[in-house]
């Protein structure tokens, strides 16, 4: 049945996929050349990841049921991560400072878009990243430039959160920044994109179908300087949010 619906829906898929293609690379460069001409701004980030992620969620056919971000100019906003499709929810909801691995400052157009967005890439693997990572999250935050951090560290199908990394509360507790809990779940369970599937494969299977249904919930901001507390209670609420989102 599987392989009967993504050969139906190749030819939609194909073309989602050269669309976002070209919306990635028309974002990126005129980005980067904006980021050249007159540096980095909070504008160009709007404008940038809010324009990318609400076109990507236009032309790939995702349809969000979402409740209201809390009013909060100051905030590291913890989503759980299911798919690469996140991405695309987050930069269409809250634009903001995104913090990824440094593997994927290799990836096409990533290394331009980085600098541009102010994203963070960290080395877990580095006390001395991830103390650079810290000063960059306090810095972004203290210009009123939220920062988002998946915290489970990898794509997770669920049905509710797998265990969270320390990192991101260690610097969340010692920055005292406020932590803004964010819940996605997809209607098709099947859009999680996890393990060994490849980009390519998820893509034509899941995102040929006309509609990805996802949606999407946010807690109150939430603050500790114990990381202990702030992991639990942080979970615990992105827990309790996937579990009223189950049946939508």
């Amino acid at each position: 049945m599987k392989l009967i619906r993504t050969v139906v829906f190749a030819p939609l898929a194909f073309i989602r996929l050269v669309l976002l293609l070209l919306l990635t690379s028309y974002i990126v460069i005129t980005g980067a050349l904006w980021y050249k001409l007159f540096g980095f701004s909070r504008k160009l980030q709007r404008w940038m990841q809010g324009n990318w992620g609400k076109a990507a969620m236009f032309i790939c056919g995702i349809t969000l049921n979402k409740y209201q971000l809390p009013k909060s100019s100051n905030f590291i906003l913890m989503p759980n991560h299911r798919s690469y499709i996140d991405i695309f929810i987050v930069t269409a909801l809250t634009p903001s400072a995104m913090v990824g691995k440094t593997e994927i400052g290799k990836w096409p157009f990533v290394g331009m878009a980085v600098k541009a967005s102010n994203s963070i890439l960290v080395d877990r693997n580095n006390t001395s990243s991830l103390l650079q990572t810290m000063a960059k999250i306090k810095n972004s935050v203290s210009q009123g430039i939220p920062v988002t951090l998946f915290p489970e560290g990898t794509t997770f199908k669920g049905p509710l959160t797998k265990h969270f990394k320390n990192g991101s509360f260690k610097i969340a507790a010692d920055t005292k920044i406020p932590v803004i809990p964010m819940a996605i779940e997809f209607k098709d369970k099947n859009d999680a994109w996890v393990e060994d599937d490849t980009f390519v494969g998820h893509f034509f299977r899941q995102l040929g179908k006309p509609v990805t249904r996802a949606n999407v919930d946010f807690g109150e901001p939430i603050s500790s300087d114990n990381y202990q507390v702030l992991q639990e209670q942080v979970k615990e609420k992105i827990d309790l949010m996937l579990e009223a989102l189950q049946d939508f």
